[in-house]
């Protein structure tokens, strides 16, 4: 798993496990204006409920929320993968008016240190330490603040109470090195008018197939097709209308070097200087050298598949 779905495993699992475990939890806790109206809990995961007008909440208590606040990373030694520490708060919101505002404030903690403990029992992935999730703390435990939730409408008994959570995960490294030229000229990052896509073949700019800009494309060959052939020729003229001299480069991860040319003429790679083999990356890159000067740039990413 990616660090970038990391966080949202983190998030969607845990709506599920207070849907699945946290009402029953409170039930057997009795908490004064939480457990008798579990049929009214709001669950939210992503958003602090600070943030909110309180007058949107008045139909919505108990609630409970989950919300990042912080996070830190560290990559193993041989760079495989990346452990994530997520600090979490978990907020409970309670409205108890049958006593004194200090109950109201007791329920809030109580509803917001039981919702950190369902996710502390239940939050990790199966496989100890070899899951996505492998250790959920309670580096609060009781409530880092209990307050009055909305001052200003003299709501006095309906109070927030936070307890923090650290998750910890683990994400794959995500390492795809690409090539390119250092000494390439950045374009003017602006739109352009795409007429088509560019095309491939083999000792010819078609029959390997095409690839639209600004877009990864899977090109497609078999080794005895490259075997019978010289080059791989790439056709830029469908691409755009640019003027005749307009640069193109092909950037090729595995040989790490450029093949330099124009959209007048097809831009060919010599096969027996630089082979093409299963997983090869291509970076293609084309800017518009244009009387204007515009300097607009197109870029094809292509991954070779070769079977």
């Amino acid at each position: 798993m990616s660090i970038a779905s990391v966080q949202r495993h983190v998030e969607d699992k845990a709506r599920v496990v207070w849907d699945g475990y946290l009402r029953s939890k409170l039930a057997t806790e009795s908490i004064p204006g939480v457990s008798d109206r579990i049929g009214a809990l709001r669950i939210a995961v992503g958003l602090d409920p600070s943030e909110l007008p309180g007058d949107v909440m008045i139909d919505t208590l108990p609630r409970v929320d989950l919300f990042a606040t912080s996070a830190m990373g560290e990559y193993d030694v041989a760079g495989t993968t990346m452990t994530a520490f997520f600090t979490y708060s978990v907020t409970g919101i309670a409205c108890y008016d049958e006593t004194d505002e200090s109950d109201s404030a007791r329920s809030a903690q109580w509803l917001s240190s039981s919702a950190a403990e369902v996710l502390e029992h239940y939050l990790r992935d199966q496989g100890g330490a070899g899951g996505s999730i492998w250790r959920v703390d309670i580096t609060s435990p009781v409530s880092t603040q209990v307050g009055v939730y909305d001052l200003a409408e003299s709501r006095v008994h309906t109070m927030i109470g936070t307890t923090e959570i650290t998750i910890y995960t683990r994400a794959d490294f995500s390492d795809s090195p690409t090539y390119a030229d250092p000494t390439i000229n950045p374009g003017q990052p602006m739109l352009f008018a795409q007429l088509a896509d560019i095309t491939s073949g083999l000792d010819g700019p078609t029959g390997v197939g095409v690839a639209s800009a600004n877009r990864l494309t899977t090109w497609t060959t078999t080794t005895a097709a490259l075997a019978g052939a010289t080059t791989v020729d790439v056709d830029m003229a469908p691409a755009f209308g640019w003027v005749a001299g307009s640069a193109v480069s092909i950037y090729l991860q595995r040989h790490s070097t450029t093949i330099s040319g124009t959209v007048d003429a097809d831009v060919s790679v010599t096969l027996a200087t630089y082979s093409v083999l299963d997983g090869d990356r291509w970076v293609i890159v084309c800017a518009d050298d244009g009387t204007g000067g515009t300097r607009q740039i197109a870029t094809w990413a292509i991954d070779w598949s070769v079977t």
